[in-house]
């Protein structure tokens, strides 16, 4: 008959293989708390068949509970003694982490705990760093975030692996079965009194809500456990479709993301939420902060009928909405360029901040192309200098076959040019008079006869 440790072994062995979670020989990071968790986690790696894995230790003192926190670092250093592993150990005053950084001690201790596995990782160049998070803790994932308020990639729980390199080879794993394994192998762990405190609210649905749930269904951790699994392989489908659809639809441009509107609202609404939360990666590289009224107001921006308007997100992100595109980037980006003022004194060749370049040349008189990336102009009624510059409120052109004037952020409205690139686009003057709006608009008072027989062409490229 196969022992409970033997069979205990084959479950684990089954997941890290068909998972692909680490192989044999590889050396790993494992996360040691002490807790009966992490130190069945070391026996268990210790004594996978044909595995010969090399181990690290690792154990973070957060200094919360002074002696015992103290005492809880000398058990994990005697425990890596015991299976022959190196300890590494780091000591955080996490509660003035949490004051400095205006975090709660639970995302400070987090903080620091990733900062602290990365590192070893590294050092040791490891396969992977290895979490104990059990069964018992997917199910209290899984209800920390719906109570929260999560869509379907938050309930998908705790991953077998995540993209730091971190598995979690017992996430099939009951707690009472890894504190049977330590007891029939006559080993011993640490608690946690913290634990036991319940103004955290992990440790509320730990020893309140689960319980109670449980009067409904003793088997209630395992079925949460499994709903998360069965979540996680429709995530999966559902991410590959996401970052089809982001790759189809976003682009870069000068720094920023972009889409074009009408192609991204034929998308469903489901994956359009999807592909928002991807686009926000893409700018920031984490989530952090982000949730679900912030992408239900990037939607509204879609779905609004202002051809211009801005949204502030968290990470200093920014949404620009420009008629038919959405930009989305880091706040620190300009939105709007830089201003600029070059004087032309005669024909060469002028070099514009964007890299483009104005070329000025005398030549034969002729037709003039109107809105084209050439003008031509009369040289006695507009002799040089002439300015370069960016547009300023307040300017106007007497556009090519119109009497009057208009104000040229009126014909940036007509022609549907963006915000953010009306102050990038140069504009040409001869003293007061607006001749050109480069590549835009040609003013009517270019336009030459028959009794010009020499005139300035630019060249815009």
């Amino acid at each position: 008959m196969i022992s409970p440790e033997s069979a205990l072994h084959s479950r684990i062995e089954q997941s890290i293989r068909q998972l692909g979670l680490f192989r044999p020989g590889d050396t790993l990071v494992v996360a040691l708390s002490g807790g009966a968790d992490s130190s069945a986690l070391l026996d268990l790696l210790s004594r996978l068949p044909d595995y010969n894995l090399h181990l690290v230790v690792a154990h973070l003192n957060h200094t919360l509970r002074g002696a015992e926190s103290d005492a809880d670092q000398e058990f994990c250093r005697e425990l890596a003694s015991r299976y022959g592993a190196p300890f590494e150990v780091r000591r955080v005053d996490v509660r003035g982490m949490a004051t400095d950084l205006r975090l709660n001690l639970e995302d400070a201790g987090r903080q620091a705990r990733i900062e602290f596995l990365d590192e070893l990782r590294t050092r040791y160049g490891a396969a992977a760093v290895v979490l104990g998070h059990h069964a018992d803790d997917q199910a209290e994932t899984l209800l920390m975030r719906l109570l929260r308020g999560a869509g379907m990639t938050g309930l998908s729980g705790m991953a077998y692996r995540n993209t730091r390199g971190y598995v979690r080879p017992l996430l099939e794993i009951s707690r009472a079965e890894l504190e049977q394994y330590l007891l029939n192998r006559g080993l011993t762990w640490r608690e946690d009194a913290s634990n036991g405190d319940t103004l955290y609210l992990r440790n509320r649905i730990r020893h309140n809500l689960l319980p109670l749930l449980e009067q409904y269904n003793p088997e209630i951790r395992a079925s949460l456990a499994a709903t998360a699994s069965i979540i996680k392989e429709d995530e999966a489908l559902l991410e590959e479709l996401t970052e089809q659809a982001f790759a189809e639809s976003w682009h870069m441009e000068e720094g920023r993301w972009s889409c074009s509107i009408p192609q991204f609202r034929a998308l469903s609404r489901s994956i359009r939420r999807r592909v928002l939360r991807h686009a926000f990666k893409q700018v920031t590289g984490s989530l952090a902060g982000v949730g679900l009224t912030h992408i239900e107001a990037l939607c509204g921006l879609l779905d609004s009928d202002r051809p211009n308007a801005r949204l502030s997100l968290p990470q200093q992100v920014t949404a620009v909405r420009e008629y038919d595109r959405l930009l989305l980037m880091k706040s620190d980006k300009t939105v709007c360029g830089q201003g600029f003022e070059i004087l032309i004194t005669g024909p060469g060749s002028y070099h514009l901040p964007d890299s483009s370049t104005l070329t000025v040349a005398v030549s034969d008189a002729g037709v003039c192309a109107v809105d084209s990336r050439t003008v031509q102009i009369n040289p006695v009624s507009f002799p040089f200098p002439w300015l370069i510059r960016t547009f300023r409120p307040g300017d106007r052109i007497a556009p090519l076959g119109m009497s009057g004037r208009k104000k040229v952020k009126d014909v940036f409205i007509d022609r549907k040019i963006p915000a953010s690139e009306r102050a990038r686009i140069p504009l040409l003057f001869c003293g007061e008079d607006l001749l050109w709006i480069v590549g835009v608009s040609v003013s009517e008072l270019c336009r030459t006869d028959a009794t010009v027989n020499r005139a300035v062409r630019v060249t815009w490229a």
